[in-house]
């Protein structure tokens, strides 16, 4: 009867936790998500998943409004390493080391990622940087943006940046009137009362960047677990499914990853390009594929040592998109025939007895001519 009442006080107890105590007892599930890998660091990487194809304009709009609820605080320097990750950023207003947040260009930017307009998982520069970049880009202009779908950036050099989304703003705020309390990135439904700001400088974007469509999803950004130090030498752009969890303080730790686009092709080595920079294989089907060998790379190494030379027969895994070469086997070494040449011997074999050359007669000169000259 004791070791019963002793199983009922147990089970008692955890009837009695509520939801949210079991959650936190609970081991983390994994999950799985696949996407296109955007960046690859040290100590991090990010991937973006595939969306539906939406206009430029709705992807913003929806940005916003989810970066909105998610009521980030502002952290100076945040969101600056990965477009589009909220981050502890730098010693400064809103920075305590574990905080995870935006600035005001840092926050800009992860709405621009959303709508295929700033690359995901690239670094954000300042303000000015963003408008310099998105300039070089040709993706804006100067001045505000007119008409019914337009978005305008607002920005004051080395101070200050937000924008303008379909008639809302959008950016960082002080806290006040309508504002994230925090002082985070949001809609700002104060309607930013400083636009009339002279300070500030107006940029819109192109109507032909706004009409597009874009396929971008969400970006998530992972930390690497034990054994993913590195992925590999996975190309940014590659299709990858990580499978990983996440911490209780909302990290997310990949567990695995690995390729989806991965295809091997086996054949001949036809040529070698000079300088180890690229080789050709042809398949038993005849089809002729050139794969790149970037300066420095191992598989450049392994064509310039002789590794892998003419004639080889070989497997080649590679991804399409980027054209990367993830691997080279050698299955055969082409077949060497010898060749035999035959040389005549330039001393003979048979000695040869030496002729005496006939003597040599000489007839006696006619006699001369009376009529002649005499010469």
């Amino acid at each position: 009867m004791r070791r019963l009442f002793l199983i009922l006080s147990v089970a008692a107890c955890f009837v009695a936790l509520p939801a949210s105590s079991m959650a936190t007892l609970l081991p983390p599930r994994s999950v799985q998500v696949t996407g296109k890998l955007t960046s690859d660091g040290a100590f991090s990487f990010t991937i973006q998943t595939p969306g539906k194809s939406v206009g430029v304009l709705s992807a913003l709009s929806s940005a916003a409004s989810r970066i909105t609820s998610e009521d980030y605080p502002y952290v100076w320097g945040g969101g600056h390493g990965q477009a589009g990750i909220a981050s502890v950023g730098l010693k400064g207003p809103g920075y305590n080391g574990k905080r995870r947040g935006f600035d005001c260009s840092g926050s800009v930017a992860a709405v621009l990622v959303a709508g295929g307009l700033w690359p995901a998982g690239a670094s954000v520069p300042n303000d000015a940087g963003v408008i310099r970049q998105l300039l070089t880009r040709g993706l804006i202009a100067p001045g505000a943006g007119v008409g019914p779908e337009e978005v305008t950036l607002y920005d004051h050099p080395g101070v200050h940046i937000f924008m303008n989304i379909d008639g809302r703003f959008f950016g960082t705020s002080d806290g006040g009137r309508g504002a994230n309390a925090k002082g985070g990135p949001g809609w700002l439904d104060d309607s930013a009362w400083d636009v009339s700001n002279r300070a500030f400088r107006r940029y819109h974007f192109l109507p032909a960047a706004l009409k597009a469509n874009t396929t971008a999803g969400s970006t998530l950004a992972f930390q690497p677990g034990p054994g993913l130090d590195a992925l590999s030498g996975y190309p940014v752009g590659a299709t990858v499914r990580v499978i990983y969890k996440t911490t209780n303080a909302g990290t997310m730790v990949a567990q695995s990853v690995t390729l989806v686009s991965e295809t091997t092709a086996t054949g001949t080595v036809k040529t070698i390009a000079s300088g180890g920079t690229s080789f050709t294989v042809t398949t038993a089907t005849g089809k002729v594929l050139t794969f790149p060998a970037p300066a420095g790379s191992t598989l450049a190494s392994e064509l310039l040592g002789g590794q892998v030379v003419l004639g080889d027969s070989v497997s080649v895994s590679y991804i399409k998109t980027p054209l990367t070469v993830l691997g080279v086997t050698v299955t055969a070494a082409p077949t060497t025939t010898t060749t035999t040449t035959t040389t005549t011997p330039t001393t003979p074999t048979t000695p040869t007895t030496p002729t005496t050359p006939p003597p040599t007669v000489t007839s006696p000169a006619p006699p001369p001519s009376s009529g002649g000259s005499g010469v």
